[in-house]
């Protein structure tokens, strides 16, 4: 397997944090960065691994520098991590108490290694067990980015995680034997706000008339009394799902606090990234996600 790096990418990612009186701009003054990655689920893979070799902060008051993932050692490390196993509330620190000065941050970019011809960045397929490359088109190198910025404060710890929403990520070639393309669909939350849910889902639901296929799933909508709809990039898009396990449960890890439907649909892998498919769903239900806590809600 290749492990030479063709180029890097950025991811640009962005937390969200309120500035506080006791935050940053005081000279000398430092604070911590955590920063850990997980993943909500995507059909058909049974491995997702992305490589990376660190990332770049920007200050707001001064330019962008790099961090370099480096092994115990102090030697150049590249994290070849897979995502499909951090879904629910696993995540995976990358970055623990990195010491920066106090004040507010505009952005965060994640290196990534990837190439149409290696595969330092690879898919494997569930059926037939296929590795094929997995890259970032030319066009997104210069990764996603959001209109938000973070505040590290004085003598504090911010911890937040990235959520790779594989089955909004990951696009299948119209080749089947070549690369597939990773179009990065990133969410951020600082863990100090975030909760999840878990649940399963009982044979009322599984029997119900609606559900027509064997591809189950359960997705969670921003806000009360959302009207499910599938994945086409359109309002309301999901802000996470996840499939079932063999004991038909379910979880979904780091969503912010506040309301959130959930809908389960036995269709989740006809339902397409920015193309919009007739998707039933099942049972839609509000659900309250608090903050450090893990909320029950079984579907039946």
């Amino acid at each position: 397997m290749s492990r030479s790096p063709k180029y890097f990418f950025g991811l640009v990612l962005l937390a969200s944090f309120l500035l506080t009186a006791c935050g940053g701009g005081s000279t000398g003054a430092t604070g911590k960065l955590n920063l850990n990655i997980t993943d909500a689920p995507i059909d058909k893979a049974a491995e997702v691994v992305v490589a990376f070799s660190g990332l770049s902060i920007k200050p707001a008051d001064g330019p962008a520098f790099d961090i370099n993932f480096e092994d115990s050692n102090g030697n150049p490390e590249i994290k070849y991590i897979d995502l499909l196993s951090l879904q629910g509330a696993n995540s995976l620190n990358i970055l623990d108490d990195y010491t920066l000065p106090a004040g507010h941050y505009n952005w965060i970019r994640l290196h990534v290694i990837s190439s149409k011809n290696t595969t330092d960045s690879y898919i494997v397929i569930e059926q037939g067990g296929m590795m094929y490359p997995l890259y970032v088109p030319s066009g997104d190198e210069t990764g996603l980015k959001l209109n938000r910025g973070f505040t590290i404060l004085a003598d504090r710890t911010a911890t937040f995680t990235i959520d790779f929403d594989l089955r909004k990520s990951v696009v299948e070639p119209a080749n089947p034997s070549t690369a597939y393309k990773l179009k990065p669909t990133l969410r951020i939350v600082e863990n100090q706000n975030a909760g999840n849910i878990v649940g399963t889902i009982g044979n009322i639901t599984l029997n119900d008339a609606s559900c027509t296929g064997t591809d189950y799933a359960v997705y969670a909508f921003s806000g009360a009394g959302v009207m499910p709809d599938d994945m086409d990039g359109i309002d309301p898009d999901p802000v996470s799902s996840s499939l079932l396990t063999d004991t038909f449960s379910y979880g979904i890890g780091f969503l912010e606090q506040g309301d959130y439907t959930l809908a389960f649909t036995c269709q989740a892998a006809d339902d397409l990234e920015d193309s919009s498919e007739s998707i039933s769903f099942i049972g839609a239900k509000t659900v309250t996600v608090v903050a450090g806590q893990t909320i029950t809600e079984d579907f039946d």
